[in-house]
Parts: C-alpha cells; sequence; structure tokens
C-alpha cells in the first residue's frame, strides 16, 4: 500500500473521540453551535468514509460577564447598557442563524441576563454523575427557548429533577460554595490558554475551532481526527524488543 492509497483508504474500525467545549449557558453562538456539532456527529456516525463509534463532548465553564448580580438584571436594558442601543436589532442575524438549526430565540421576551457561576458548578457536579451533557442542553433550552428566569431556585429543582435530584439536593448546591474552586480553576486554565471568546472546541487535545462554525467544519475536523486514528492503528509485520518476530 503506498502513501496516497493508504491516506485514501476507507476506514473500517470504530473510533472514539473526545470533544472539549468551552462555552456560556447565556451565549447564543454557543448554543448554535453546539447543534452544529451535534449535526456533525450525528453525520459521521453514519458516514461512509468513517465510522466513529464515540465522541465524548465535555463541557468546561466559561463566563461572558461575572458581574452581572446573581439575582440577574432586565435583559433588554443590561444590553442596552453594555452594548448601546437598538441592540435587538443586531440580535436579528442571531434569531435567524438560530432557526436554520432548529432553535427558536427571541431576545426581544428573555427574562433577565443572569450570573451563570451556579450553573457552572452544577455542571460540574452533572459530569460527575454523567449527565453534563442533558443538563447542559436542559439549561439552554430553558434560557434561551423556554425563557425560564434560571436565577429562581424553584426552576432549577423542577429542572434537576428531571435527572434524579430532589430540591433538596439542588438547593444544597445552590447555597454552598460546592465545585467553585474547580469552577474558577477551569475558567483560569482555559483564560491561559488564551480563549477570550466563546464557544471553543478542542478534538482530542489537538485540533481546535474557534465559533459557532457550521456543520461541515466541524465534520471535517472529526473526519481528519478519525484518520489519524485510524492510521495510528494500521498493523503490519514488525520486530519486536525480544527478537522473536524478526
Amino acid at each position: 500500500m503506498d502513501k496516497l492509497e493508504l491516506m485514501n483508504f476507507k476506514m473500517n474500525k470504530k473510533i472514539k473521540i473526545r470533544v472539549d467545549v468551552v462555552s456560556d449557558i447565556v451565549c447564543p453562538w454557543c448554543y448554535i453551535g453546539k447543534r452544529r456539532l451535534e449535526n456533525a456527529i450525528k453525520y459521521t456516525q453514519t458516514s461512509d468514509n468513517v465510522q466513529v463509534e464515540d465522541i465524548e463532548i465535555v463541557y468546561h465553564p466559561f463566563q461572558l460577564d461575572p458581574s452581572v448580580p446573581i439575582e440577574g438584571t432586565d435583559f433588554q436594558l443590561y444590553m442596552e447598557n453594555r452594548f448601546g442601543g437598538n441592540i435587538l436589532d443586531k440580535f436579528h442575524q442571531v434569531e435567524q442563524a438560530a432557526e436554520t438549526e432548529g432553535l427558536s430565540f427571541d431576545f426581544a421576551n428573555l427574562p433577565k441576563a443572569i450570573n451563570t457561576f451556579t450553573l457552572h458548578r452544577i455542571l460540574t457536579l452533572a459530569e460527575q454523575e454523567g449527565i453534563q451533557a442533558d443538563v447542559k442542553e436542559a439549561f439552554m433550552k430553558a434560557y434561551f427557548v423556554d425563557k425560564i428566569d434560571l436565577t429562581v431556585d424553584e426552576n432549577l429543582v423542577s429542572i434537576m429533577a428531571n435527572y434524579g435530584w430532589d430540591g433538596a439536593k439542588t438547593k444544597g448546591i445552590i447555597y454552598s460554595d460546592i465545585a467553585s474552586d474547580e469552577v474558577k480553576e477551569e475558567m483560569n486554565y482555559y483564560r491561559q490558554l488564551g480563549i477570550s471568546g466563546v464557544p471553543f472546541f478542542i478534538f482530542n487535545q489537538k485540533y481546535a475551532v474557534s465559533g459557532a462554525q457550521p456543520s461541515d467544519v466541524f465534520t471535517e475536523v472529526i473526519e481528519k481526527v478519525a484518520q489519524e486514528l485510524e492510521i495510528a492503528n494500521v498493523e503490519g509485520e514488525v520486530c519486536d524488543i525480544d527478537g522473536e518476530n524478526c
């Protein structure tokens, strides 16, 4: 098999890939990017070019604005103070992009700008229980699509009840500093890597994708990683260190 032939053969082995995603719950492009990544994953799991058996997605915390008060603040007033007037007009493009991914955004009716630190703490604990991806989706859907106020304790209790958490557990986390150090350390780590905007995707700790790129960009990266893993698994005749196979 020559080099060209090796690089273009179809991959028959199942491949496992890890994607680390740095994002914030209240970042609209993070939700759009999440959908685009998921669509790419669905494609690669049925593609003739590569069969990806498992893609593990791990979410990492990032706060777009940690100065937002814990109780939240009026969304429109907050955005106008931060970015100037007519901010809702600027969100029209985001709403259109979301719609193409099956998401219904309506920024004019979002109740609050919120501080997401507590949500990131919950997500950190959810990862330990193997439910992080589901909880992440639940939080983002609740905020952007259902327009639920995630600063209200009972709303978080209701969401987490779907994943086996009772009210005492959820409120116990809300009114504690559990996982605070872990979240702060992670946020500091990714800032030190130079990440200043989200979403940010890292594939197998090797390839990085910044922003909510189109699904075909994610597909290309996944296939590249999978191809490299497949080539690394190609076996041929070798001499081992004890000389028995030479």
